[in-house]
């Protein structure tokens, strides 16, 4: 069930309805029809790569706000074992029991891309993804093995953002409308592009891919 929260500044109806919109339509997507016990094998996230950028704007102006936030250190592989997967799964539900509702950069910032951590519950989907990785990194995860993808959802076409995480058993997906730990495979989402482990972006192929 979704709360709305207040806002801090006039919030515009429309676009907010389309927000709430998108949020239902993509939680219906991801939460059917994975049922599972353990997380098992994923496959490595290996897809054909059109162009490397040394950075991602709204993502270096975050890094530059947080000095030390972004440095890709450790190894680039998290050595998963149960003690690892209960600790992320654990965290992966918590911060998406935290930000209450996921309200949009314009309607919070009234910039279109603002990427922070989120504040008083409140945040969108990148802001989600951030937050995990500081928890992770907290806990002893390597932020090298965490990276930001920018995805888009096949039904609504709409623009989102996850954090992946390199394991030994595979790419996992930390999704803040699942609070499941899933394949990156397996999430409703046309991948764009994702940080790389030595910090710059990676673009795919958009052709190979599909529409709902």
């Amino acid at each position: 069930m979704l709360r709305l929260l207040r806002a801090t500044r006039p919030i515009d109806q429309p676009l907010l309805a389309y927000c709430l919109l998108s949020v239902l339509s993509v939680m219906a997507l991801v939460t059917s029809g994975h049922a599972r016990q353990g997380w098992g094998l994923a496959s490595r996230l290996e897809l054909p790569v059109v162009s490397v950028r040394p950075s991602h704007p709204p993502y270096t102006a975050f890094c530059k706000r947080n000095p030390g936030h972004c440095d890709m250190t450790g190894d680039a592989v998290v050595q998963l074992d149960r003690e690892q997967e209960e600790r992320i799964s654990k965290v992966n539900k918590e911060v998406n029991a935290s930000v209450r509702c996921l309200f949009s950069d314009q309607l919070l910032y009234d910039e279109e891309e603002y990427w922070t951590y989120p504040t008083a519950g409140l945040g969108d989907c990148e802001d989600v993804a951030l937050e995990k990785r500081r928890r992770l990194v907290m806990l002893g995860l390597p932020r090298a093995a965490m990276t930001i993808a920018i995805v888009q959802v096949r039904k609504s076409l709409v623009s989102h953002a996850i954090l992946l995480i390199e394991t030994t058993t595979g790419t996992w997906a930390l999704d803040s409308f699942a609070d499941e730990v899933l394949p990156w495979s397996d999430v409703p989402y046309n991948y764009e592009a994702r940080e790389r482990s030595d910090g710059s972006w990676e673009r795919y192929d958009q052709s190979i891919w599909v529409y709902d």
